[in-house]
Order: structure tokens, then sequence, then C-alpha cells
């Protein structure tokens, strides 16, 4: 299976974080690729070049939410362009279990491989309770999703660090950002505008760095790179 892993190449975190995703990706059977994040502080070249559009502001404008929404969006074109289905994983994707091609056989369009939300104080206790469950394929559900009318996709990802996306999963999508504008990564896989499913259990889950005390706030490049903006 294609697999990516974001990485911004000029961040020493990120770079940290993406070398132990690589390494468990490799240990459970995938070959991974780096794939080089788009900086939040070139976003005007990337909206000029795609010509895309936001549907509405990001989280005070932070520039890392909008390159972290380019590089996804390139890699949904190349799923696209290759036609076949591509594991993608943010820098701190880190996968658990091995699954081979054959788990493309079970769903439509997207497959979150990590269910739980990890903000969730219990997010380690219920990735140990549920290690053990034969795998399922459900529907995701996110259960505290901000308002999908004003978002306009619906029932959304909570965090698109993991996931399997489907060529034709990313032509709806390429297809609603053209016609409606985008919102962030993780929002736009949303079922208001294709397919969306889960593995049960977990087949990933954010890097263990991120249980430790407060760093999922401090140390995420969405909420930390520097800089904000207003509009486009």
């Amino acid at each position: 299976m294609i697999t990516y892993i974001i990485r911004l190449e000029e961040n020493e975190h990120s770079c940290k974080m993406a070398k132990d995703c690589f390494d468990q990706a490799k240990k459970h059977g995938l070959s991974p690729k780096y794939f080089k994040a788009i900086n939040g502080n070139d976003w005007k070249k990337h909206y000029y070049a795609t010509g895309i559009e936001p549907k509405r502001k990001f989280k005070k404008g932070r520039l890392g939410v909008r390159g972290c929404f380019f590089s996804h969006y390139y890699l949904w074109l190349e799923c696209l362009k290759q036609g076949e289905p591509m594991c993608i994983l943010e820098h701190d994707g880190y996968i658990l279990k091995p699954f081979g091609n054959s788990i493309c056989n079970e769903f439509e369009d997207v497959l979150k491989l990590d269910r739980l939300d990890p903000y969730s104080k219990s997010y380690d206790k219920l990735l140990e309770q549920e290690a053990n469950n034969p795998l399922a394929i459900e529907k995701y559900t996110n259960l505290s999703p901000k308002n999908p009318y004003k978002i306009g996709t619906g029932n959304y990802f909570k965090g698109a660090y993991a996931y399997i996306l489907k060529p034709e999963g990313a032509h709806k999508i390429i297809k609603h950002i053209r016609q409606h504008g985008h919102v962030t990564a993780d929002q736009q896989l949303g079922d208001w505008v294709l397919n969306t499913n889960t593995t049960v259990p977990s087949l990933a889950r954010l890097h263990p760095f991120y249980s430790i005390g407060n760093n999922i706030k401090t140390h995420s490049l969405t909420q930390n790179l520097e800089g904000t903006i207003d509009d486009v």
C-alpha cells in the first residue's frame, strides 16, 4: 500500500516524531515514504497555485492549520492520480498493528485507523482495553463535533493523523472543496462528503509522546507554528 508520512523538514520536532512513526510503520509491514509538508508561511502561493479558497477562518488564523491542510490536499490529489488506496500519516501517526491491502476491500472511501479521541483523559486506557478485540470496520462517529452545519461536512474526523484513503474518496473530497471551499484537513473528512469508516480496535494512535503531560497542546504544530493571519 502506498504510504506517506507528512514531515515538516525544517522542524526538528516534526522530524523526530516522523522518524519514530516511520520505524513503527516499517515494523508493521508498511513501506512508508516521507512527504515534504507544506509550511503554513507559504500559504499565499498555494492558494494561488490551486485556485481553491477557504470556506471560513481557521482557529485564529494559525498558519500551521493552513500548511496542514495543503499537505493533505496534495496527497489527496496524488491518491486520485495514482488510482490506488493510500495510507496517510501525519508525523505523529503511530501504527500499532499490521494490516494488509485486503483491508481496503472492507470499506468505501476512507478508513480512520484510530476511532478514539486522543484528547480524552481515558485515551491510553481505552487503547489498552480494546487492543485484543477482533478487528471490525464500523462507521466512524466523532462524539464531540463542532456545528456540522457551519463547517459543512457533517460528522468529521477528530484528527487526521492516520487514515487510508481510496481514489473514489479523494475524488469526492476534491470535488467538494472546489465547489464549497475548504475547511481544516480533519474537518474536511466528514460523512456529508464521503463514507467515513474506522477500525475497532485502533490500528494506529497519536504518538505516545502526546500522552505525557500537556504535550498534545504545547507541541502541536498546527497550534504553535509561528504567525497568524486573519483572511486570505
